[in-house]
């Protein structure tokens, strides 16, 4: 009984954590990939490949000027970057899941122009937009 409590338990709290997270990501704001596009070349425009694991280690290109920064060490990297500038975080799939989450994590720490790409790098190749070898 106390075991199965426990249980019941532990998924409701996983449950809510993770719709906490779903609903924090879903805030950040989108950027739409031709913006971006139309924006690339601007000395205000600073563009974050956060994509994990095999999306990236498997992958032999990104975003044209896109600097690599790995979303497992946030921390460390965090603040870097000037805060006036205009920051597009991507990720590897259309959900935007981890570049919505870092984007939070930065507006949380004062940045005002941060954005995850609308579609990731998913729609980024799709679209054959500007891409460069890694």
């Amino acid at each position: 009984m106390k075991k199965r409590l426990l249980i019941d338990t532990l998924i409701v709290f996983f449950m809510v954590c993770g719709l906490t997270a779903y609903a924090n990501s879903a805030d950040a704001p989108r950027m739409p990939k031709e913006e971006l596009k139309a924006m690339m070349g601007s000395s205000d425009l600073v563009i974050i490949d956060v994509r994990y694991g095999k999306d990236w280690t498997d992958s032999d290109s990104k975003i044209k000027g896109a600097v690599r920064e790995d979303p497992k060490v946030f921390e460390s990297w965090a603040n870097k970057y000037l805060k006036d500038k205009t920051i597009v975080l991507y990720c590897a799939l259309a959900q935007e899941g981890t570049s919505a989450s870092m984007a939070q994590k930065l507006m949380g720490m004062g940045y005002t122009k941060v954005y995850a790409l609308k579609g990731g790098w998913e729609e980024w190749s799709k679209a054959n937009y500007p891409t460069e070898k890694k």
